[in-house]
């Protein structure tokens, strides 16, 4: 049995939710799922400047990666590789956050968007995160922030190790040698895809609902911290 059912046997993306979700036009977002993905990304582009050389830890199929030209994604997962080989033509490499291949101070931004929370060893991930980094440069974390998801929100087969609240979050990478820049948060939450409900997310009422809820309730679904890599 083929077992990954969010593509085709080509390695390209089978829904139109995640294809959309490549997108950055808030405006053509058709459901709550997608204009969340899309709304994260805006802001890490926004956070991230203009950074000569970028790393994306954990890149997946390229939802972030696509969004900046001088990118190297890293995944462990060959699908999630040969799937983002379709959509991006970025440097591709597969690798265990733990033990990335990269000599010490190469890049200008790393990136990891929704990873940190999957990760058995996140201490020794960010340890070689720093060291891949320039003095200076710069990391960009998203995470779902445990206040709103107690931890138990999304299903344990979504492969959630660990989830942070803001504080825990700020404190664990300021102990590795990083200065907080920025703190803020991406969109409410919508309707987790593991949910039977998750139809909704795309539903015209509920998405025009959740968009105007969304301008007012200040409880973000994600956590975004941009920090500093101290000297």
């Amino acid at each position: 049995m083929y077992p990954y059912n969010w593509v085709t046997r080509n390695y390209k993306l089978k829904h139109q939710r995640d294809i959309e979700k490549l997108q950055s036009n808030l405006g053509k977002a058709t459901s709550a799922t997608v204009y969340s993905w899309i709304k994260k990304r805006n802001i890490t582009k926004e956070l991230a400047g203009n950074p000569r050389r970028v790393l994306d830890v954990g890149c997946g199929w390229g939802r972030e990666l696509i969004r900046f030209n001088n990118a190297v994604g890293v995944d462990v997962s060959l699908p999630f590789l040969k799937t983002a080989k379709n959509y991006t033509s970025n440097e591709l490499v597969l690798s265990d956050a733990s033990s990335l291949p990269f000599k010490d101070n190469s890049f200008d931004l790393v990136i990891m968007s929704e990873v940190i929370e999957h990760l058995n060893n996140p201490d020794e991930a960010i340890k070689k995160i720093k060291q891949a980094l320039k003095e200076e440069g710069k990391i960009i974390v998203q995470t779902p922030n445990k206040l709103l998801t107690g931890g138990k929100v999304i299903s344990k087969d979504r492969g959630h190790v660990h989830e942070f609240t803001p504080s825990e979050l700020i404190k664990f990478i300021t102990k590795h040698g990083f200065k907080i820049l920025r703190h803020t948060g991406s969109t409410i939450p919508y309707i987790p895809t593991s949910s039977r409900f998750t139809g909704l997310n795309a539903n015209k009422c509920f998405f025009k609902v959740w968009k105007l809820l969304d301008e007012f309730i200040p409880f973000k679904w994600d956590i975004i911290i941009l920090a500093e890599r101290r000297k």
